[in-house]
């Protein structure tokens, strides 16, 4: 694994763990941030936010919520 895609992984982990993402986040949350927002921005492109998810998902430590319209994220441990 790049260093660069490790990197995607803690900032995803560290956005989903925020007391903001408490409900869980959408994809666009994660790569757009609000002004009143204090959450962490994940950076890197939408394609290594992907792949990170995967694996974070793929290691038990992000959960992903399809049930509704939209795929919701959230941290294996709230």
């Amino acid at each position: 694994m790049s260093s660069d895609l490790s990197q995607v992984k803690a900032q995803i982990l560290k956005a989903l763990r925020h007391e903001e993402a408490e409900e869980g986040l959408y994809f666009d949350n994660l790569i757009a941030v609000h002004e009143e927002e204090e959450r962490p921005v994940v950076s890197g492109s939408q394609e290594d936010i992907l792949d990170a998810l995967k694996e974070l998902i793929t290691e038990g430590l992000v959960v992903m919520d399809d049930s509704g319209e939209l795929p919701v994220f959230f941290s294996a441990r709230h």
